[in-house]
């Protein structure tokens, strides 16, 4: 019973690290004009699994952004960098968890021609935000935090950005 107990501590020990190895997103943001402000996330993958966290902006950047419009999405990979897979990005309403691009089930699955395969090994690509229910491109007032989720990144160590672009 001794060993079994063991063995179940050292596994419970040793899973977290197993399953929930994630990369880093680091948060910037800079006013472009006086009506133009962006939020940046540098994002680096998991060294396993290319992995990041779904990650919340934090209370700066959700106070620089309050009041203003998303308008713009892009994601490129960092030159020199680790190219990352094709994957999907989701920008998630903090409160609702509606995604900003268009996703039917608050992301699970991306869009076409939005969120899926934002991200590119070698090029950047940008898009417009989406109502899913309307089917029209719609620019979200932000009313609280946002959350950027990305899924199908698998590449270790992958480097790349994702900026959002906010307008008044």
């Amino acid at each position: 019973m001794k060993k079994i107990i063991a063995l179940m501590t050292f596994l419970m020990a040793l899973l977290p690290s197993l399953c929930f190895a994630l990369g880093t997103v680091v948060q910037s943001h800079t006013t472009v004009t006086p009506y133009m402000r962006t939020v940046l996330f540098t994002c680096t993958g998991d060294s396993v699994n290319g992995s990041i966290p779904d990650t919340v902006t934090d209370s700066t950047h959700t106070a620089f952004i309050q009041g203003w419009q998303i308008t713009l999405i892009e994601a490129w990979p960092k030159a020199g960098g680790t190219a990352p897979d094709a994957a999907d990005v989701f920008i998630l309403d903090g409160t609702t968890l509606e995604d900003y691009l268009g996703s039917a089930d608050c992301g699970t699955t991306a869009k076409a021609a939005y969120g899926a395969d934002l991200i590119h090994a070698t090029l950047p690509k940008s898009c417009l935000p989406y109502m899913y229910h309307t089917g029209v491109n719609y620019y979200w007032p932000i009313r609280g935090t946002l959350t950027l989720r990305v899924a199908s990144q698998a590449t270790a160590s992958a480097e790349y950005y994702i900026r959002l672009t906010f307008q008044r």
